[in-house]
């Protein structure tokens, strides 16, 4: 008759690879945890990627305002510089730009205003139209087992809940938080 053990399947070498490599990583709480935070990394990396053109021309009509600021006449803007400044490049130090040929305040402020327009018309298409379904299941996810797997690991669920706080999913309000729309300077009269 045959014995126990020649019931039996042997484990293949992959098998017993995958179990001894699973030893010595991290534990699963923690790779859940480090898969969100760089899922998170990601998409903002994306929405910087996508903003910076689509900030190309106000840039650029930023640049003209600061070259025709000084001339008389052109207090017919209302603009928070340094803000708009901030927004568009990260940095308040725009430098003017060089007009070719002489252009009226008036002229380069409706120009701004249209740029600064146009890129939170873009900026909000781009925004409403992404899909935050992925990473939401990776936070609903993250929510309902991080705490579980790491109690599992520490033996202690007092241990395990400590510092743990529950991830917010994303959306267009979380989106516009971290990379606002601009404040549209306003022409006075």
């Amino acid at each position: 008759m045959d014995s126990p053990e020649d019931e039996t399947p042997l484990l293949g070498v992959e098998t017993e690879m995958k179990e001894l490599l699973g030893m010595f990583d991290a534990p699963a709480f923690a790779r859940r945890g480090l898969e969100l935070e760089h899922a998170h990394f990601r998409l903002s990396e994306r929405f910087r990627r996508e903003r910076g053109p689509m900030l190309d021309m106000v840039r650029l009509r930023l640049r003209q305002w600061a070259a025709v600021a000084d001339q008389p006449g052109a207090s017919i803007l209302e603009i928070n510089f340094d803000e708009l400044a901030r927004l568009v490049e990260g940095t308040t130090d725009i430098a003017p730009a060089t007009l070719g040929g002489v252009r009226k305040p008036r002229a380069v402020a409706r120009d701004l205003i249209a740029s600064a327009e146009r890129f939170n018309l873009r900026w909000t298409k781009f925004v409403e139209e992404t899909n935050y379904a992925p990473i939401n299941h990776m936070i609903e996810r993250y929510n309902r087992y991080y705490l579980i797997e790491k109690e599992c690991t520490m033996r202690s669920a007092r241990l395990a809940a400590r510092n743990f706080e529950p991830r917010p999913s994303i959306n267009t309000a979380t989106i516009f938080r971290d990379f606002p729309l601009l404040p549209v300077p306003r022409l006075l009269s």
